[in-house]
């Protein structure tokens, strides 16, 4: 054994008998970060925490997940019915929940070739968005006996945070970012 091994395997062993983990753990400074740009990084325990799965399967199965932003934003518009000729006003709304998930593409992070996580590398161009109203059509009345009252619509929209989460065989499972 050359002499410098013989001190790698001394620096190791003084670790290890210092209670420090060599296996799958991140380096200090890594925790799981999203950024606004789709930039960031995954620990392999935050991913082994979310899929159930113990190191050896996270070794086996690294290369197949894939990572995604999912964001839902709220848009609420509401608006006013007058029936004609009376003074009865109602009061309607709706909600337009808007969902849209972006891809970011990722690369494994490993340490003496063991996957310690993942470089998220920025949006990947993949993804896909939907809305879904709750309530009645926008600007709608019960029936034709009412009608729009002018200049009564409002419309506030509340801005969702994306949520990181890890995709394996399809299903999204959402990962906590620091």
């Amino acid at each position: 054994m050359g002499k410098h091994m013989h001190k790698l395997f001394v620096v190791l062993a003084a670790l290890a008998a210092a209670g420090v983990s060599i296996g799958l753990v991140a380096p200090a400074w890594a925790t799981t970060q999203l950024h606004e740009d789709g930039t960031g990084f995954v620990t392999g325990s935050d991913v082994m925490t979310v899929l159930g799965w113990d190191e050896a399967t996270l070794q086996a199965n690294a290369a197949s997940l894939r990572f995604v932003a999912e964001t839902t934003s709220v848009t609420t518009i509401s608006w006013e019915c007058v029936r004609s000729g009376t003074e009865e006003v109602v009061a309607q709304r709706t909600d337009l929940v808007v969902t849209e998930t972006r891809g970011i593409a990722s690369s494994p992070r490993a340490l003496w070739r063991t996957v310690v996580g993942f470089r998220l590398e920025g949006f990947d161009g993949r993804g896909a968005s939907s809305a879904v109203p709750d309530g009645p059509a926008p600007h709608s009345c019960p029936d034709p006996s009412w009608i729009l009252a002018p200049e009564s619509s409002r419309s506030v929209d509340t801005p969702g945070e994306p949520v990181l989460a890890v995709v394996h065989d399809g299903v999204q499972h959402p990962v906590p970012a620091g």
